[in-house]
């Protein structure tokens, strides 16, 4: 095989060459490459698919070394990271040019040279061609780590040197504005893909938000903080596919995010969200610890005061938030409650869980003694902060509260008052709701509200008054309620808005504008119900019976026996013996996985008498009414959802327990908790309960 002359000619052409290679001349670069063996094999086969992209660079130092008949043979490929500094990225031969390449490195740095490079340099990969290359000049100047692998840096200058802070300051600035060029064509990449309807609205949400942080980023002073082209280029672009998915941005919470951890805008990768969620994160520990700090505190009362969130408009009354220990033990001593009794309640406010709150007499200045007096605590309340709810409002000796009680007019401004003070992690105390046995001495009538301005009608209630309610009389809707008060009482209750005729008590009444629907339950009814995606609401009766159809995704951090109990327990949630021997048999998804469930009681399946597990379980008869059996890891990772306390079962193959009796997983909740249970025994001829809940599969 005769060669060509030669690879590079001295004379400049009047265009550089722009390498185009055919397919077979892209097989022979991959053969080359893969087959130098001085090479370690992992490095090689990391370059392979980049090789033929930096021949096809257009860098004018590149070349395919081919014979007279056009067989492949070898290659440079180059690419610049710094003006006038070419970077041989690749070399390769496979031995068969017929020339000897070596008489050629002059002619080819003559050739750089000629072309305007100052300085030539690449990393060693290959221990023979740096001996080879040290003959002509090439120097190495460090030992760089690079994919696991630690490889020398060589150069050599083509004309007078540089001091190496000024190279080092050129091949970082080029580097930069590589950098920042590519973000921006990302940039420009992410608006092309917006949606077409939404598209002038999302750019100009991206422009006002990125206008906004910019102005507040540049000003800010921290001294490890940095705000120059790189990060701008960088906030747009993330800010940009952020606003692919979302419609709106809390600025003030970004901000602070960002110039708590800068290096967030160093580079492209990461999201928004979970910048966001990370600082959340941060905060809340921070809260965490002052909280903890502050419930440990011991000492008298002069260095341990109560805080006071706000005194009643007569001026009679406060609620304070009991902090710590001393605290929690004063209020259980004279109101003769459990709050101060063992250390359940405190570590639970230690853990963020709940809050002690005290309703008290303002205290009065003694004309005799000259001292406050009078400063005593009259109901105790306990407020969830993960549900916002009231669990707990009792008076001394556990007495609960009365329309006739001197301070109750009181009592409910202070309740009122309450969902507009903020907690520690900066949410409103807005609680949904008050445990209605707390309330239990108080009666109010069918179908009225009792507000602070005394009982009324629902018919003659406005919800958008913003009077606080402080019960409900019973209010069900059944079939004979006429839909503009079921419409009502939904907005009432549960702050559904619809419209009375997007309510359906029967099936021949569901429309593709039916929001909610209120009747029978059966499969039947949900193979209708699941066709119209714009019924979101629905129960068997309003509000005591809503119907169960739940999405669950698989969470990430579920995938063993273990993983799962960790999870269970960290939420708070118990697993029993027979739970543990149903988890450790469980198979777990190897990716995330989404489950559309569904629930029907026996009945509703079909069975008014109750049916045995085999008659349940039968998959000939489930297809049939378009149902499933859940995999067993439905049960753990619904329970870690679910907040909810009644008895659900998993429909599921059973799984022998260590009695070797067969049992499915169960759901239930009671005064200890939320529990994963494995007890439900379901051996095949056992004979369920007509009203037993059973959680299938939506069959696709």
């Amino acid at each position: 095989m005769k060669s060509p002359e030669t690879i590079y000619t001295l004379a400049q052409e009047k265009e550089v060459p722009h390498l185009s290679l055919t397919p077979e001349q892209k097989n022979g670069v991959e053969r080359i490459t893969l087959g130098i063996e001085e090479v370690d094999e992992m490095v090689r086969r990391m370059a392979n698919g980049d090789v033929v992209k930096t021949l096809e660079n257009g860098h004018p130092l590149n070349r395919l070394i081919t014979t007279t008949d056009g067989k492949t043979t070898g290659y440079i490929a180059c690419e610049d990271f710094v003006s006038h500094e070419a970077y041989i990225k690749y070399f390769g031969t496979s031995g068969e040019t017929g020339r000897n390449l070596l008489k050629e490195i002059p002619v080819f740095l003559a050739y750089a040279k000629e072309r305007g490079y100052a300085r030539l340099n690449f990393h060693g990969w290959n221990e023979r061609l740096n001996k080879i290359l040290t003959r002509y000049g090439f120097e190495r100047v460090r030992t760089d780590n690079m994919a696991d692998f630690a490889v020398d840096f060589y150069e050599k200058s083509l004309v007078g040197r540089k001091t190496s802070e000024e190279i080092n300051e050129e091949r970082t600035r080029a580097f930069e504005q590589k950098y920042t060029k590519k973000v921006e064509q990302d940039y420009e990449r992410t608006l092309a893909v917006l949606p077409k309807e939404m598209k002038e609205e999302k750019e100009r949400a991206i422009e006002r938000t990125y206008e906004e942080l910019s102005r507040r980023l540049s000003i800010h002073t921290a001294e490890d903080f940095q705000f120059d082209d790189r990060q701008k280029a960088v906030l747009k672009l993330k800010l940009a596919r952020h606003f692919q998915q979302n419609n709106s941005l809390d600025q003030d919470s970004l901000f602070d995010a960002i110039t708590e951890t800068p290096k967030f805008i160093n580079t492209d990768k990461g999201s928004l969200h979970r910048l966001l969620e990370v600082h959340q994160e941060k905060t809340l520990i921070k809260i965490a610890e002052i909280r903890k700090k502050r419930a440990e505190v011991k000492g008298g009362e002069a260095f341990n005061p109560y805080e006071n969130l706000f005194t009643t408009q007569s001026g009679n009354y406060y609620i304070a938030r009991l902090l710590n220990m001393p605290h929690l033990e004063e209020e259980s001593e004279y109101m003769d409650n459990c709050v101060g009794t063992s250390d359940s309640y405190v570590n639970r406010i230690k853990r963020g869980e709940i809050e002690i709150l005290s309703f008290r007499n303002v205290p009065k200045v003694n004309p005799k003694t000259g001292k406050l007096e009078g400063d005593v605590p009259i109901i105790t309340i306990e407020y969830d902060l993960k549900t916002k709810e009231i669990r707990q409002m009792k008076k001394y000796k556990d007495k609960y509260l009365l329309p006739n009680d001197p301070y109750f007019a009181d009592i409910v401004d202070a309740l009122k008052q309450l969902r507009t003070t903020k907690t520690d992690t900066d949410e409103l105390r807005n609680f949904t709701k008050i445990n209605p046995s707390e309330l239990r001495d108080i009666n109010v009538r069918d179908y009225h509200l009792l507000t602070e301005a005394g009982e009324v009608s629902f018919r003659d209630f406005n919800p958008d008054s913003g009077i606080f309610v402080l019960k409900y009389g019973e209010m069900e809707i059944t079939q004979k309620t006429p839909k503009i008060d079921a419409a009502k009482i939904m907005r009432i209750m549960e702050d559904i808005r619809i419209a009375p005729d997007g309510i359906a008590y029967e099936l021949d009444e569901v429309t593709k504008t039916t929001k909610a629907y209120l009747g029978p339950w059966n499969p039947t009814v949900f193979q209708t119900i699941k066709q119209y995606p714009n019924i979101i609401h629905l129960y068997e009766s309003f509000p005591d019976k809503k119907i169960f159809i739940y999405t669950l995704e698989t969470d990430p951090a579920i995938t063993s026996p273990e993983t799962a109990e960790k999870v269970l327990t960290d939420k708070g949630m118990g697993v029993t013996n027979y739970g543990k021997d149903l988890l450790s048999q469980t198979e777990w998804s190897k990716s995330k996985e989404t489950y559309e469930l569904v629930q029907f009681t026996v009945a509703q399946l079909g069975f008014p008498n109750g049916a045995t597990t085999e008659e349940i379980l039968d998959e000939e008869n489930l297809k049939k009414l378009g149902l499933s059996l859940c995999p067993a890891e439905v049960g753990p990772h619904l329970r870690a959802q679910y907040k909810g306390s009644d008895l659900k079962f998993i429909a599921m193959k059973p799984i022998t327990d260590r009695d070797g009796s067969p049992n499915v997983f169960n759901l239930i909740g009671d005064d200890g908790g939320l529990w994963l249970r494995g007890d439900a025994w379901a051996k095949p001829d056992f004979r369920w309960n007509p009203v037993s809940q059973f959680v299938f599969v939506s069959r696709k």
